[in-house]
Order: structure tokens, then sequence, then C-alpha cells
């Protein structure tokens, strides 16, 4: 539920248990000069009433509330907000990579290995201040990278496999690789990022 269709609840809600409690009230007012008849509406009936219309306000203020912390939290999704300008996953990604296939991640770290840049796509890997390097692959052109740069990278958890490498990453392996064959025997099995985004943050090739 959005911010605003609570709010409206909210409105709405409060709008008619205050109708209510004003045709109440006529009614005390007609009971009052007529003399006491059987289930006229009290003084007790009224305060009743506006217990409940400050707890239902209290229980649509926290609720409102609560929307807003998750609207926060989640983001507008707009360009930005999809995971590269948002929380970075490196250390944990490094950490235990085996436990994000399947995710979405932001990581920042060194290319540490140019493997294979063609005309459809290229594959390197990134390498963290603790665990193994880690392939990236990526089905278009990045921008111009060199070793030791500095990457941030976005994109899909996966194990590769042969069977399943194009729907995985977008691009058939033979078109990254000279011999896609000797690939495989060395990366099967290992994780990788289908990366869907990359920016050099620093370059530093050469040094």
């Amino acid at each position: 539920m959005t911010t605003a269709r609570c709010a409206g609840v909210r409105n709405r809600t409060l709008a008619a248990v205050a109708a209510a409690g004003l045709g109440l009230a006529g009614l005390v007012g007609c009971s009052a000069s007529a003399g006491p008849e059987t289930g006229a509406v009290t003084t007790e009936d009224l305060q009743d009433l506006e217990d409940r219309i400050t707890g239902l306000d209290d229980r649509l203020g926290a609720l409102e509330g609560g929307v807003l912390e998750d609207e926060e939290l989640l983001g507008d999704g707009t360009e930005g907000g999809d995971g590269a300008a948002g929380a970075d996953d490196t250390d944990a990604f490094f950490a235990d990579p085996d436990a994000r296939v399947g995710q979405r991640v932001t990581v920042s770290a060194e290319l540490s290995e140019l493997i294979s840049t063609t005309d459809v796509g290229a594959v390197f890997r990134i390498a963290g201040e603790s665990g193994d390097p880690i392939a990236v692959v990526s089905a278009t052109p990045p921008p111009q990278l060199g070793e030791n740069d500095v990457v941030r990278v976005t994109g899909t958890v996966v194990q590769v496999q042969r069977d399943g490498f194009e729907q995985d990453f977008g691009v058939a392996a033979d078109e990254l690789f000279e011999d896609a064959d000797g690939w495989f025997e060395q990366a099967e099995g290992q994780i990788a990022v289908s990366a869907d985004r990359i920016e050099v943050l620093d370059e530093r090739a050469g040094e």
C-alpha cells in the first residue's frame, strides 16, 4: 500500500466515524429534550466512540509510518536506485560468493585479469581484499578496461555451467572465447557475475 493510498483510507475512515459521531450527538440532543428513552445515546456512548476514533487514528498513523519506512528502504525504483548507486555488496560477496547465487549485487574491486574482449562482450576477473578472484561476464562491450583498474560491477551472481551459459550470460561462449572448451575446463562450477552494468572508478593500467 502506498503512502497516498494509506492516507486516503485513513481520511475516509475517520470522516465516516466522525460523521457517525455527529449523528449520535444529535440523538443525544433530541433525547435530552424529550426525556429519558429506552436505547437513548448517553455521554458514555460518545466517550466510547471518541476513544475508538483515537485508537483508530493511532493504528492508521502507525501503518502509514510503516509504509513510509518501507518506501525509504526500497527506494523509488528510478535509475540509480537499482543497486548500482545503492548498497555496496563487495565485502559480503567476496567473503561467501556461493551464498549470493541468484542474487543481484553491486561489487567494487580491482580488475585482476582481462580474459577476453570482443565486439559482443567481455570476460575478466575482479579481486577483493579476501577470497578468490571472481569472473565477470558482460554480454555488451564494457568501457575501455585495463588490468588493475578499479571497477564497479552490477549484475546477477551465477554458477558457471556449460549447458546454461548462453541463458545465464546472454551470449554464446564461442562468441567470447577463442577456446571455449579451455574456459569451461577451468571455470565450470565456479561463481561468476553476469554483468549488465560496468563502471570504471579508477584507471590504473600500466602501474
